[in-house]
């Protein structure tokens, strides 16, 4: 057999070469997504959106007074003393599942309804996108003696705290339409002592 006729000699491919890049690639796919799902997590809070809730009452608490206000004012009948319930419907208007921890009215310095749950704690409970819920407060009227009768609080904000995909989020919301509650006449307050510059007025 000539040189000529002699078969070519082969050189056998090393499969790790090709592989390589294969692996390179796969690493930065990796990457990129736990890079997303962190900057997801982390930037979740910044996504939570509620609606802007419309509370309701027992049909005697009070009155709905219509043009007072863009969107009228609803007039709490203040009775010293008593309780009343405020109905908080919450709405996620949001992208992401919402984990509500606590909900309370944005009150003044010296309120004229204070919660009987101080604490503000309700049963913790989890919206998911566009889902809605209701939470029922307690209130109890009084404080009447540092206000003059014509004096009146407002309450235009609810204030939802909680957590999403584990990240605590609080959100302060307008409320749909604004609530006023009206101070007793000096007579019908027993908190008042009558006594020039005993209590404070505001």
């Amino acid at each position: 057999m000539s040189l000529l006729d002699q078969p070519r000699s082969t050189v056998a491919e090393d499969p790790r070469v090709d592989a390589a890049p294969v692996r390179r690639r796969r690493r930065l796919w990796a990457g990129a997504v736990v890079g997303l799902l962190l900057g997801g997590w982390l930037l979740a809070p910044y996504a939570v959106r509620i609606e802007a809730p419309r509370l309701e009452f027992d049909a005697d608490a009070g009155l709905m007074v219509e043009g007072y206000g863009p969107a009228g004012t609803y007039a709490l009948d203040y009775r010293f003393g008593e309780e009343v319930l405020v109905k908080v419907p919450i709405t996620n208007d949001s992208v992401v599942p919402l984990h509500v921890e606590t909900v309370e009215l944005v009150e003044p310095t010296y309120p004229l309804m204070v919660p009987v749950d101080e604490d503000s704690s309700i049963e913790p409970f989890t919206l998911l996108p566009q889902q809605s819920g209701e939470v029922t407060l307690a209130f109890e009227f009084t404080n009447c003696r540092y206000y003059h009768e014509r004096a009146n609080n407002a309450y235009e904000q609810v204030r939802v705290a909680g957590s999403v995909l584990g990240r605590p989020v609080t959100r302060t919301v307008d409320l749909a339409v604004p609530l006023v509650v009206h101070s007793q006449v000096i007579l019908n307050c027993p908190d008042r002592t009558l006594v020039r510059g005993d209590d404070r007025r505001v």
